[in-house]
């Protein structure tokens, strides 16, 4: 499953023997792509639509207009929903979530969703963005814990909560070829729209005021989410033909499966003859990185906890290289070493040593 910021997500499934990706996107009948040669990572083209990537990060590029995506795990697999003082927050891993909070004096829970993120302050800090600007920010403990800027703690369930209540969305509509597709303002995503309900109501809307079938209209909904990744209307609020959603405020890049490439070193930006040898840095989610120097390749383990992080380098490769790279390489490692903390800036991560001095920068490598 790929989610694509600003775009229309998917899911690809791969042949056995790797020659052929068959790509799955709400209302368009599937699309096979078979493998061409490509320099690093995979590539799969056909006459009208290109997948190209490299680890979790691909750029999906249809009559010469690009997106960039992300992995968001495999189609079904299941969300983590925490619980709290009277709050219940599901995370999907496509970045979306959907929260459920009781509230004084009233039977009806409020309930929002939106896009959550990781971002670095020392530790981990998980951040949802909402209905309204709303903000919630929360410490992750482990796996298990969320911990609350008011100190309030949140535990992962035994069982997932898909929190399948009725939401009032707004979002962009339009009709396609196996049905409507509908992309929420708050979740920057698209969803098929499934039959039934107030669906034809705000079909009919459409076609009386769309310009051309390849429009999309700001439409408002009240609806769910079901199981087939679709969304359902029970009641159709309106339709906008001026309206468009707000942008939506940047994620930025994830810590952790993100390929990182130096662009600053103590102070210094390195210069490199071949900018393919310019160090780079993946993170995991099991606590292992991988590094190119600029010379050899590493990996190693690393601990990020709220008191600080800290690498601990294992087997490198040990490739002879010319000066100037076996230089870079030996501050390199000098910084890594020194690392306690870290910063992340939309798509710039910045790791800091004992004394808060910046020792590198590194940016979002591009898919």
């Amino acid at each position: 499953m790929y989610s694509c910021p600003g775009g229309m997500d998917f899911a690809s499934s791969f042949s056995d023997d790797g020659d052929q990706a068959t790509l799955r996107m709400p209302g368009q009948p599937d699309i096979e792509l078979s493998r061409v040669s490509a320099g690093s990572g995979f590539a799969y083209t056909d006459s009208y639509y290109e997948l190209r990537g490299r680890g979790r990060e691909v750029t999906l590029t249809a009559a010469g207009r690009s997106m960039r995506c992300h992995a968001a795990g495999q189609p079904g697999n299941p969300p983590r929903t925490y619980e709290g003082g009277g709050l219940t927050v599901t995370l999907f891993p496509d970045g979306t979530f959907r929260l459920r909070e009781k509230r004084d004096g009233s039977d009806a829970p409020l309930l929002d969703l939106g896009e959550w993120a990781q971002e670095v302050e020392g530790g981990v800090r998980l951040v949802l963005r909402g209905g309204a600007g709303n903000r919630r920010a929360f410490r992750e403990l482990g796996t298990d814990r969320l911990v609350a800027d008011d100190g309030s703690e949140l535990v992962r369930t035994a069982n997932p909560d898909p929190i399948d209540g009725r939401f009032r969305l707004s979002g962009m509509y339009r009709d396609a070829q196996d049905g409507g597709l509908f992309s929420p303002c708050l979740v920057g995503r698209t969803y098929g729209v499934a039959p039934g309900g107030a669906e034809p109501e705000l079909e009919k809307a459409w076609i009386d005021a769309t310009p051309s079938r390849e429009t999309s209209l700001y439409a408002e909904i009240i609806g769910g989410f079901d199981g087939n990744n679709s969304v359902t209307v029970d009641r159709f609020l309106g339709l906008k033909r001026g309206g468009a959603c707000p942008a939506l405020a940047s994620r930025g890049s994830a810590l952790r499966d993100t390929e990182w490439r130096l662009v600053e070193l103590d102070g210094e930006r390195p210069a490199f003859d071949d900018w393919r040898r310019r160090p780079l840095m993946r993170l995991d989610d099991l606590g292992k990185f991988t590094a190119s120097t600029g010379c050899n390749t590493m990996g190693g383990d690393y601990v990020l906890a709220p008191a600080g992080l800290r690498f601990t380098p294992g087997p490198m490769t040990m490739m002879a290289c010319p000066p100037a790279e076996t230089a870079i390489e030996k501050r390199f490692l000098a910084a890594l070493d020194a690392i306690r903390t870290a910063q992340i800036s939309g798509t710039t991560l910045d790791l800091i040593d004992g004394t808060g001095k910046k020792r590198m920068r590194f940016e979002a490598r591009g898919g």
